[in-house]
């Protein structure tokens, strides 16, 4: 048993018995100088002479401390010889990291953090599963490979389940409340089964088709009228356009109506985890955190009296409002802003770069464009919009959309997972605290998990598709939405909205690139993946769209 103790616990157990006897000697001697000092003022200064039988006493017991001193330190030093060292065995670090700031010259570089991680990862094989960071004082360790997320986020997602704490995730969660940040435990799963029933069901999608249908006619309506009055093709913000489409579908699911003004955009940057507590960034989140506050709680009270006055279709607040009159406490202000301010996030700034990396991509790729509107023109009547009755016979569509998935993930660390306590994964130790985050760009950009993985071809997930291999989410090398239990619960929501709202803009209108030039797809360096350059191209509506475009 001795050798298996650790140094820490044996010191305690052993070291603690003559910590307590040299503290009360201590105490004892002490109180007799004390004492001796108010003798010698009073008696002249010869209490020596008067207390011999008191200093023989003391130089006793001084002499007994510190033989009892040198043998407990003795005994102490030969069992942690016995002792081997318990040594963690963390997974490999890359060299130069720097006191205090640790690893944090690779995040604050010019080059986009996953581009530097997956240049590190592939060049040294003792990187290619784990990499541990030192961030400040945080240990953050990056998954690269589908063998460590299946070990870390499938195998142990329990372990994992937990969210990090920060600076930026203390403004953005409602004190932690929020389902995205929220701790693994039962309000998480309370909140889970509530998303799952009544927001992201099938059935709850379903409700909600027509109000984001309205949100994507909104967006067809604006783009005519841009470019009806000119007559030649009209140069288009996209970037704007998308946001727009985005915030109008979310406001539509949660109001039931869409709402063109007064945007209220949450951007995403640096939002993911943070390691510097600047003052200024504190300062900045706290403003804009309660500015935030401030519009989620007008829009609610504006739409309960709006519900009184009025009968709505159903919608996500009648829902919650609902269940807050039967569960007052458990559904109270707080959880449902933080239910609001979970969809702001998980799909406004995600699902408006997914459309603009995809449009990006195809005016790169004409022929790839030209096979999209084939696919549409003969799967949908002519002189007619996209419906959701289209949207499962437009599989080459949907491959589009997940190869746009692969090449530019807009989360392409995922979401940052916490462990709860410590524990093991494949050979190597995790400690508690530890931050976990899946690398997805760099997996998703594999040579061993895919040929030609830098190159912009659907097919190939048509391939996967006609094997049977459409769910490769299975496989851990396509995780654009996350896996596990904290995967994200809206990825079918997201799928459907960027389909019709793709399809519809490739189906009305016509698209071209501004010059001769290729579409620029820098990256800009941010932890999400938005474009460097936000993305304008020149349209017109198709000849044979024009009667239905002006009857919107």
């Amino acid at each position: 048993m001795v050798g298996r103790e650790e140094p820490g616990r044996l010191i305690g157990r052993v070291g603690g018995r003559w910590w307590w006897m040299m503290t009360m000697a201590l105490s004892v001697a002490e109180g007799w100088h004390w004492r001796q000092r108010v003798m010698r003022r009073r008696c002249g200064g010869d209490v020596y002479a008067r207390s011999s039988h008191y200093h023989q006493f003391f130089l006793l017991m001084d002499f007994l401390f510190i033989l009892f001193f040198i043998t407990t330190l003795a005994l102490t030093v030969y069992k942690l010889r016995l002792i081997k060292p318990i040594k963690k065995n963390l997974p490999p670090s890359p060299p130069g990291a720097l006191p205090i700031i640790g690893h944090l010259r690779l995040v604050l570089s010019a080059t986009p953090f996953h581009r530097t991680l997956q240049a590190i990862s592939s060049n040294s094989t003792q990187y290619a599963d784990y990499m541990l960071l030192k961030l400040g004082v945080r240990n953050v360790i990056v998954l690269s490979s589908p063998h460590a997320v299946e070990e870390c986020i499938h195998k142990n997602d329990v372990a994992f389940a937990n969210r990090p704490h920060s600076i930026a995730f203390d403004y953005y969660s409602y004190n932690y409340s929020q389902i995205s940040m929220t701790d693994y435990g039962p309000h998480w799963r309370n909140l889970r089964r509530l998303t799952a029933t009544n927001i992201f069901s099938s059935t709850s999608l379903h409700a909600s088709s027509d109000v984001r249908h309205d949100a994507v006619r909104c967006l067809l309506r604006d783009l005519y009228k841009s470019t009806t009055n000119i007559g030649a093709p009209r140069k288009i913000d996209l970037k704007l356009k998308f946001f727009e489409l985005t915030f109008n579908s979310i406001m539509s699911m949660l109001t039931g109506q869409p709402i063109g003004e007064g945007l209220c955009h949450t951007k995403g940057n640096n939002w993911f985890f943070d390691v510097l507590r600047g003052a200024k960034v504190k300062k900045s989140l706290a403003a804009s955190s309660k500015n935030r506050d401030a519009y989620f709680e007008e829009m609610i009270e504006r739409y309960r009296s709006n519900c009184l006055a009025k009968k709505k279709p159903k919608s996500i607040l009648d829902v919650l409002l609902s269940l807050q009159q039967e569960h007052p406490e458990q559904y109270n202000h707080v959880i449902i802003k933080g239910i609001i301010l979970a969809m702001f996030i998980g799909a406004a700034d995600t699902t408006t770069m997914t459309l603009e990396w995809a449009m990006s991509l195809l005016l790169n790729n004409p022929e790839t464009l030209q096979k999209a509107l084939n696919e549409l023109d003969h799967n949908i009547e002519p002189h007619c919009l996209l419906e959701d009755s289209n949207l499962s016979n437009l599989p080459y569509i949907q491959s589009i959309i997940q190869e746009t998935l692969r090449l530019f993930p807009p989360a392409p660390f995922l979401f940052p997972h916490a462990s709860a306590s410590e524990c093991k994964v494949d050979q190597y130790d995790v400690p508690s605290g530890t931050i976990i985050v899946a690398n997805a760009w760099a997996i998703h950009r594999d040579p061993k998990l895919w040929s030609e993985p830098n190159k912009f071809m659907p097919e190939r997930f048509m391939q996967l598709q006609s094997l049977g291999q459409g769910n490769i989410n299975n496989k851990f090398k396509f995780i654009p939405f996350g896996i596990g239990r904290r995967g994200c619960p809206g990825d079918g929501l997201a799928m459907h909205t960027i389909t019709l709202a793709l399809g519809s803009v490739l189906r009305c209108f016509e698209w071209e690139k501004i010059g001769d030039e290729p579409i620029d797809t820098s990256e800009g360096v941010q932890f999400l993946l938005p474009k460097a350059k936000a993305l304008e191209a020149l349209c017109k509506p198709r000849s044979e769209m024009l009667n239905v475009l002006c009857q919107i």
